[in-house]
């Protein structure tokens, strides 16, 4: 099973992240675009584990929310990661202290069940596209696109099975700790 633990986002700002990504899909070429349904914040990729290890996933979750409040984030920018002549596109978040804090919990304690931390910074960013080949220069995009300051409300954190169904890449919720 492969699985990873993220935020999950509400309709209205997964209906605004899927605007973006329509302004990006005409300016590309081509590209593999995110499903709306799919957009989320990754707070830790883990892969493939055993069934067993799930178990000790969901406490580490729990610990690491204990004392967690609501908290509220916002969109920043546009980015790309490059991958050659094609770019993974995300809409990045504001740097938080809570989202760092929760961040930090959640590896620490995925630490202590054998989970390897992360050793690249983290970057708090939303996929919307992999594999994107631009029609024109990528600063020309962000020119056209101004971010909302839309708040994004964070109260939970899921536990997320990355699985095919029928041919499409989904990611079904296993997992869910609500903060209070």
């Amino acid at each position: 099973m492969r699985v990873f633990i993220a935020i999950e986002f509400q309709d209205k700002i997964k209906d605004y992240l899927k605007e973006i990504q329509d302004l990006t899909k005409a300016k590309s070429e081509k590209g593999n675009f995110t499903i709306k349904d799919n957009f989320h914040l990754t707070l830790k990729f883990i892969g493939e584990v055993d069934l067993t290890l799930i178990e000790k996933i969901k406490e580490a979750i729990d610990k690491a929310v204990i004392g967690h409040n609501n908290f509220k984030l916002h969109f920043n920018k546009i980015g790309k990661f490059p991958r050659g002549s094609k770019s993974i596109l995300w809409v990045g978040l504001k740097i938080e202290k809570e989202l760092y804090l929760l961040y930090d919990k959640i590896e620490n304690e995925l630490e202590k069940i054998n989970i390897k931390k992360e050793e690249r910074k983290f970057t708090p960013h939303i996929t919307i596209g992999r594999e994107v080949v631009l029609k024109e220069d990528f600063n020309n995009l962000l020119k056209e696109i101004e971010l909302k300051k839309l708040p994004i409300l964070v109260d939970k954190v899921s536990l997320m099975e990355s699985t095919r169904v029928n041919g499409e890449l989904k990611y079904i919720p296993l997992y869910v700790k609500n903060f209070k």
